[in-house]
């Protein structure tokens, strides 16, 4: 499944108006690249879509017998996307599970995955982004005490 630049680029406008972090993904498919490398050139395909910290977005894997590698490419779309460490892959529709591959972010506007071996099975790929907030607890968040330091146990449950 390929998704057009046009609804890729209305769902990162979206996205950016609602101020939630988001990155522009390309799901690349190769016919050979050096495993572990960054990725290079062209690939014999790639699907387009947004990924986000509050959604679980889907494409469909690339079946052509040609197909023995896989990489990602990710652009940050959105300021808050710097407070991003990585895209979490699975390998089914609904990002459930244990994650099949974990793809750090640098902070750099646009990482060029590595190239992976073929480890994806037929069907779908979901993506969801690993976002945090450095120095922001739930405290600070109106969760109430006098910060992240000491306070109720449940003062630093954010998850950050």
């Amino acid at each position: 499944m390929r998704i057009s630049t046009t609804l890729v680029s209305a769902a990162l406008l979206a996205v950016a108006q609602a101020g939630v972090p988001a990155v522009s993904l390309e799901f690349q498919s190769w016919e050979s690249c050096d495993i572990g490398a960054p990725a290079r050139g062209e690939p014999k395909s790639k699907a387009s879509l947004v990924a986000t910290s509050v959604t679980c977005e889907k494409t469909t894997v690339n079946r052509d017998w040609s197909i023995d590698h896989y990489s990602f490419k990710a652009y940050l779309a959105t300021k808050e996307s710097v407070f991003c460490s990585g895209v979490h892959v699975w390998n089914n529709a609904d990002c459930s599970g244990d994650d099949d591959y974990f793809m750090p972010l640098t902070g750099e506007p646009v990482v060029q995955g590595v190239c992976l071996p073929e480890f994806l099975d037929p069907g779908f790929v979901s993506f969801k982004l690993e976002c945090g907030y450095p120095g922001i607890h739930g405290a600070e968040l109106g969760a109430g005490g006098e910060g992240s330091e000491g306070g109720d146990a449940d003062d630093n449950d954010s998850g950050f």
